[in-house]
């Protein structure tokens, strides 16, 4: 330290400058331009990261240390600095490294005569990785806030579900910077997932791919796990395989996130992916969740829409449906020669299950409704006695009307004479969708009582036994597999092609009761 002994002092020791500067992190440098000499303090290599051989006094070994994707910008900065003379200013990353995240380091400087009248470029360098990561973290995020108020705003105008899920996509696709982005959604049979939007998939695939929800995919271990998933590379994850549709688009990373649907069945997944290797954080799964969230709740919205517009439809024509059959129900319970008091409880019954049926299904908009949903209303009087097993499928609305019926029937026969009269007895009841070929489905159900004899349909005469038949045989189209030898077991498939692609055929109860009658 020097000082003139007045009020102000100047530092004039190069080497207590130098120590200040390389405690502030601050490093020197000196190149004398149009050569290859360059010069830089003693702590220039730390702030590089570099061991202290690295630099070996030339441009070239500064050069080297730039990363690829910067060098150009860095040396244009040069050249403008050297042809106007004004300040030279310049922040560039590190070059790649094994194992290490690039730093990030900004430059300043300008022109300078030296002591042997040779024109230098000098100026410092100093290490800024965490305020550019900051502010570039800073800045993903306010895009990604952005964009979900963009598509979210979207959602509220339109009423078209398939706009809304594309227009997600595209918007992943460009605000995470991937190739690859999808919603698959859940199929009706809940067998499988299909894609119903998404970017950079092979033409074709998008409204026509498949995805299996086994615990082996992404898609099936989201599914299973629930919250974000996200993959670092696919080639070498344990956790599952991936689908092919993954391996044949060279997926490397990338992110899965559960799209919820309306009570425990959930709509499907969305997902974006990368081609070559990225390491996606919480926050970029974070902004795929809320993508998500604005695809689900755009489609309960809509759903809820067509579902009004459909009640209100359907209610006259199921009104008049619904009295013709209690009509038909009371007369063929009220018969002559059958005890009143017996009667009246079977057609309390009767109409208790017709009332929880159209009540479960109704709710819904007279839309698709889960089996599982409607099966476990009508047995739920027996309690853990009655051991369901099936996939959470979605099935026609009238279809579901008429098995309730049917579960209604045959629970009430097992209450009198099988397993669920006995205080420990248990049935079993498992169904199943199985494709038929050319897109056609079957809806297949059995149902299995070890202690009720084996007579059934086809073998029974009472007016439940030929309920079962009319419903499954003449109103689907359905059959019925030859009963069991031991115990009681009815085993049935009904077509869905006709129901699930067009009109639900419509048969009235006056038709049901002369059926019936005429048995």
């Amino acid at each position: 330290m020097a000082g003139d002994g007045k009020a102000g002092r100047t530092l004039r020791d190069s080497a207590a400058l130098l120590e200040g500067l390389r405690l502030g992190g601050v490093g020197v440098w000196r190149w004398k331009v149009d050569g290859d000499v360059l010069m830089w303090s003693d702590n220039l290599a730390g702030i590089h990261a570099l061991p202290a051989t690295a630099f070996d006094g030339t441009l070239s070994s500064f050069r080297n240390d730039i990363h690829p994707d910067d060098l150009e910008p860095v040396w244009r900065a040069i050249e403008h600095t050297l042809s106007t003379g004004a300040p030279y200013r310049s922040v560039y990353r590190t070059a790649p490294r094994d194992g290490a995240e690039p730093l990030w380091i900004e430059t300043s400087g300008g022109l300078a005569t030296g002591e042997d009248g040779a024109t230098y470029l000098t100026g410092v360098c100093t290490d800024v990785t965490q305020r550019v990561r900051a502010e570039r973290e800073l800045k993903r995020r306010l895009a990604q806030q952005d964009a979900i108020a963009h598509v979210g705003s979207f959602a509220l105008g339109e009423e078209d579900f398939q706009a809304i899920a594309q227009r997600a996509v595209e918007v992943a696709a460009e605000v995470l910077d991937v190739p690859l982005t999808k919603i698959l959604q859940f199929a009706d049979s809940a067998d499988h997932l299909d894609l119903s939007a998404g970017v950079g998939w092979r033409e074709g695939l998008v409204g026509h791919a498949t995805v299996g929800i086994e615990r082996e995919s992404q898609a099936g271990f989201t599914l299973l796990d629930g919250g974000p998933v996200i993959v670092e590379d696919l080639a070498t994850e344990t956790r599952f395989d991936g689908p092919q549709l993954l391996h044949e688009h060279g997926v490397v990373s990338g992110i899965s996130v559960v799209i919820a649907g309306e009570g425990p069945r959930p709509f499907g997944v969305f997902g974006i992916h990368s081609t070559v290797p990225r390491q996606f954080d919480q926050t970029d799964a974070d902004f795929l969740t809320a993508l998500a969230n604005i695809v689900a709740n755009a489609a309960r919205q809509i759903a809820a829409v067509e579902h009004r517009t459909l009640l209100v439809r359907e209610m006259a024509h199921r009104a008049g449906n619904m009295l013709q059959l209690v009509n038909t129900l009371a007369r063929q319970t009220f018969r002559p020669g059958v005890d009143v008091d017996i009667a009246r409880d079977v057609f309390a019954e009767r109409l208790g299950s017709l009332s929880r049926a159209n009540y479960l299904i109704a709710k819904g908009g007279w839309s698709r409704t889960r089996f599982r949903a409607l099966a476990a209303e009508t047995l739920a009087p027996f309690g853990g006695r009655a051991r369901m097993s099936g996939r959470d499928v979605l099935l026609p609305p009238e279809l579901c009307f008429d098995l309730g019926l049917v579960l209604h029937e045959l629970s009430t026969n097992s209450a009198k004479y099988g397993s669920l009269a006995r205080e420990e007895g248990t049935i079993f009841l498992t169904w199943r969708v199985e494709p038929d070929g050319d897109g056609a489905h079957s809806f297949h159900l059995e149902w299995f009582d070890p202690l009720r004899g084996p007579s059934g349909p086809g073998r029974g005469t009472g007016f439940g036994t030929k309920l079962v038949r009319l419903l499954v045989e003449r109103k689907w189209s359905g059959t019925i597999a030859p009963a069991a030898e031991s115990g009681y077991r009815l085993a049935f498939s009904i077509p869905l092609s006709g129901p699930v692609e067009g009109a639900l055929p419509q048969v009235d109860a006056p038709s049901v009761e002369t059926e019936v009658a005429g048995e």
